[in-house]
C-alpha cells in the first residue's frame, strides 16, 4: 500500500468529501423542520450502548421507541436532528450512532474513535443489544419499537427488520434492496473483498461495487450512483445472495425514495421492495418522486442545493413538505393503533 499512497490520498479525501451528507438524515439542522410544540425533552445516555442516547417527554408514559439510523456520513448527526422532533411526537426516541469515519492520517480524526471507523462488517445485533439495554428504563416501551432511517441506515434497517421479528415498524429513505460491499481504508486495495454488515459473527453476502475508489477521485461532485448500479451490472450471480429478504418483514413499511437519485437508484430499489413484498402478500406504502433526489427525509420547505445528492431543490423540498406529513401519520397508525 506504501507505494500508491499519493493516490490513497486523493481517493481518501474525496471519498471523505463525497461521504459527507450521503444520508438526508443528517443533512440539514433541525431548525429547518417544521416548528415543533415547544416543551423540554429529557436526554438520556443509554447504559452499554456507546453515544446512544434516549430523547423523551418528561412523564411517566410507556412511550413507543424510534430507532434512528443514520447514513454513510455517520457519527450521531441524525439522531441529534430527529431525535428531538421525533421526541416532541410522543416518541421515545434514540439516537444510534454505529460507525464513525476514521480515514486515518487522510482526513481528520473521527468524531467518535471508539466506534467503528469503516463500513465493514457493521454488527446488525447491536440494535438487539440496544433493544435490551432500552427495556429496563422508565418510558419506554420497547414492545412498538420502529427503524427511522435512509441511505446506509435504511439498508441496516432493512436487513434488521428481515431478521427480528420484534421490529414494529420502519420508515426508511432512499432505500437498498440489497446488502452492497463494505468499505473503509482496509478495502482500498482489496476491493469487493468485504462486506458492509455482518450478523451471527458472519459477513453478509454483498454486491460488488465497479471501480469504487477510481470513481471516487472526481471529487465531492463525483457520481456514486454509477458505480453501484454498474457493479450490480457486473454481478447477476451474486443478485439473489446479496438481496435482503424483505418478505420475511411482516410489520408496517413505508419507503421515500426519488427516481433522480444520483447517490444510487433508490427509486429502482423501492420498486424492487414493493415487489417482493407484494409477491408475498405483504403491503408497503411508497412514496417515489420521479423528479426527486436524495435530500428528501423531514418536512422542510428549505430549498436546499444538492448536486451530490440530485433532484432540483424545489422538487426536493416539495418531496419532504408532501412526504413529512404521512411519515408521522404512518408512525401514528404503526405504533399507537
Amino acid at each position: 500500500m506504501r507505494e500508491n499512497l499519493p493516490w490513497v490520498s486523493r481517493c481518501i479525501l474525496a471519498l471523505a468529501l463525497a461521504v459527507i451528507g450521503l444520508l438526508p438524515l443528517g443533512s440539514a439542522p433541525a431548525a429547518a423542520q417544521p416548528a415543533q410544540t415547544a416543551a423540554a425533552l429529557e436526554q438520556t445516555a443509554i447504559p452499554g450502548i456507546r453515544h446512544a442516547k434516549l430523547y423523551r417527554l418528561p412523564g411517566d408514559v410507556r412511550r413507543p421507541v424510534v430507532v434512528i439510523l443514520g447514513g454513510a456520513e455517520g457519527n450521531d448527526d441524525a439522531g441529534r436532528r430527529f431525535g428531538p422532533i421525533l421526541a416532541r411526537l410522543g416518541y421515545a426516541a434514540v439516537s444510534l450512532p454505529y460507525h464513525s469515519p476514521n480515514w486515518g492520517e487522510h482526513g481528520p480524526p473521527p468524531a467518535l474513535p471508539d466506534l467503528p471507523g469503516s463500513v465493514i462488517d457493521l454488527r446488525v445485533e447491536l440494535l438487539a443489544d440496544l433493544r435490551d439495554a432500552l427495556r429496563p428504563l422508565p418510558g419506554v416501551d420497547v414492545s412498538r419499537l420502529a427503524l427511522f432511517g435512509g441511505s446506509l441506515g435504511s439498508e441496516y434497517a432493512l436487513i434488521a427488520a428481515s431478521h427480528y421479528d420484534w421490529i414494529t415498524a420502519v420508515v426508511a429513505y432512499a432505500p437498498s434492496d440489497l446488502v452492497w460491499e463494505g468499505w473503509g481504508l482496509e478495502t482500498v486495495d482489496a476491493p469487493a473483498t468485504r462486506s458492509a454488515f455482518s450478523l451471527g459473527g458472519k459477513p453478509l453476502p454483498f454486491m460488488p461495487f465497479r471501480d469504487f475508489f477510481a470513481a471516487l477521485e472526481g471529487g465531492p461532485n463525483a457520481a456514486l450512483r454509477p458505480f453501484h448500479e454498474n457493479g450490480r451490472a457486473d454481478h447477476p450471480d451474486k443478485e439473489a445472495s446479496a438481496r435482503i429478504p424483505v418478505e420475511r418483514f411482516k410489520g408496517g413499511l413505508m419507503l421515500i425514495a426519488g427516481d433522480e437519485d444520483r447517490m444510487w437508484n433508490a427509486g429502482r430499489m423501492t420498486r424492487n421492495i414493493v415487489a417482493s413484498r407484494r409477491a408475498a402478500g405483504l403491503e408497503t406504502e411508497a412514496l417515489i418522486y420521479p423528479q426527486a433526489g436524495h435530500d428528501l427525509a423531514g418536512g422542510s420547505a428549505e430549498l436546499r442545493e444538492d448536486l451530490r445528492g440530485g433532484g432540483a431543490p424545489a422538487v426536493n423540498a416539495a418531496a419532504r413538505v408532501d412526504s413529512w406529513p404521512k411519515v408521522v401519520a404512518f408512525l401514528e397508525r404503526a405504533l399507537r393503533p
